[in-house]
């Protein structure tokens, strides 16, 4: 028997592990419901010598005037560290109807990518982990830096 899982230049390997991202945007799509069914993408990217998690999700319409960042993505990364023993290294809260999509309305996972890495994607909030501390930009813009712990 064939089991086709995904495609291979998608699948997201960290610390050699393989992962798919259409679970872990399964899982992302789940954890909070601020966001927007099959409007989530995950990819990775390398940071310092590693590869990275980068999960973006678009946020549900009726949420973006009283969205609490902080509890969105709060939520994503324990439903992401639970589910697949992985940290995020960087969430990002994306306007309703912001995410790339193909004409056929998949997920354009490479577009995203490189959204990420120019910083074009066009954000309400995200919060990105760093050595030493944590930073979080809200709906309003501000900034904020929380302390992480290292392990």
């Amino acid at each position: 028997e064939l089991f086709v899982t995904g495609r291979l230049k998608d699948v997201i390997i960290i610390r050699g592990l393989n992962h798919y991202p259409q679970d872990i945007e399964r899982t992302v799509e789940k954890s909070h419901q601020a966001v927007r069914p099959n409007c989530a993408a995950a990819f990775s990217v390398e940071v310092l010598g590693s590869e990275r998690l980068i999960v973006v999700a678009e946020v549900e319409r009726c949420f973006r005037r009283n969205l609490d960042v902080e509890a969105v993505i709060s939520e994503i990364r324990l439903d992401v560290a639970a589910q697949h023993a992985l940290q995020v290294y960087a969430v990002l809260l994306l306007r309703t109807g912001r995410i790339p999509k193909t004409s056929s309305g998949k997920i354009q996972r490479r577009a995203c990518r490189t959204g990420f890495l120019e910083g074009t994607l066009d954000a309400v909030g995200q919060s990105v982990i760093t050595q030493t501390k944590k930073k979080t930009i809200g709906n309003r813009g501000d900034l904020k830096d929380e302390n992480t712990r290292q392990s």
